[in-house]
């Protein structure tokens, strides 16, 4: 070689073209480049090498000796790194993972989302699609639930309370305590009075019973307006001025809503805060940084 350079890898990916399809023409279209710019490559790699490796007589393109020992090997050389870029891009297909995540609307506005750009910034392959999902794992849902974890229409699911069945694993993120909300409209409760006011409960949990048996168990049925999920609740206990009770994941929102603590009356909930997954994926590099990630977020928070 001239100047003891190595010819252009492109020079070299332009031969390789020419010498398989037998034409500058050819080789043109398949690099999307001019018959003029083939030309170029050609005598640039023949100068570097000191070789000619295409006879060029009346538009006859036909490989000298040098060219034709040449063509074979920089074909297979060509093929292998062909190959090991899409073993590459396959690869980084497989290393961006979307996660299907169920989640209820309420966990979703009040306590993750404003923390997932932060998951985005730590794990940019890694996508979270969230879909809705009940807030409380129940008797109605957790059959749904758990197929639908089995049978990887979930990847993961956020609830309070975790599914039982055996072919699903669970983390409990953090025990919950409930907190006696009123609307800022509203008079302050005490201990003596809280028969004098109307409540709104969620009655997919056991949550509202624990707690009158704990603070006051003689609150009159037709006192307490039961509703589906939390949302109701905050918004009834806002437009009707009724008391309600809420987990502590919700504690900043729902002062940011206007509604504002009754103090005094907190209690342990039962429904602790899980995040469950189908056994068989639990060591799944995606599912452990979701986990981490996630338990990391709660012992920051508390």
């Amino acid at each position: 070689m001239k100047n003891n350079n190595f010819p252009s890898l492109n020079a070299l990916r332009v031969f390789e073209t020419v010498a398989r399809l037998g034409s500058f023409k050819a080789a043109a279209a398949e690099l999307a480049v001019t018959q003029s710019a083939i030309s170029r490559q050609i005598t640039t790699l023949e100068e570097q090498l000191g070789i000619r490796l295409i006879q060029r007589d009346n538009r006859v393109h036909a490989l000298t000796p040098a060219g034709d020992a040449l063509a074979p090997d920089l074909s297979k050389v060509f093929r292998q790194v062909e190959r090991l870029v899409k073993r590459t891009m396959r690869n980084g297909d497989q290393a961006r993972r979307t996660l299907t995540l169920g989640i209820s609307s309420e966990l979703l506005r009040w306590w993750l989302g404003p923390l997932l750009a932060e998951f985005n910034q730590l794990y940019p392959h890694l996508e979270l699609q969230c879909v809705q999902a009940p807030e409380y794992l129940s008797r109605q849902n957790e059959g749904p639930l758990t197929h639908e974890l089995i049978h990887g229409e979930l990847d993961a699911l956020i609830t309070f309370s975790a599914p039982a069945q055996k072919a699903i694993s669970n983390w409990k993120l953090a025990n919950s305590q409930l907190l006696l909300m009123r609307p800022a409209g509203a008079p302050l409760a005490t201990a003596d009075n809280l028969a004098d006011f109307k409540y709104v409960a969620v009655n997919t949990n056991k949550d509202w019973d624990s707690w009158t048996k704990e603070y006051y168990s003689k609150i009159a049925p037709e006192q307490v307006q039961l509703v589906n999920n939390t949302s109701m609740a905050v918004e009834l206990g806002q437009f009707t001025n009724r008391l309600l009770l809420l987990p502590d994941f919700y504690a900043r929102a729902a002062t940011d809503s206007g509604l504002q603590e009754v103090p005094g009356f907190r209690l342990a909930s039962k429904h602790g805060l899980h995040i469950s997954v189908r056994r068989e994926s639990q060591r799944e590099m995606a599912i452990v940084a979701l986990v981490n990630w996630l338990q990391h977020v709660i012992k920051q928070q508390r």
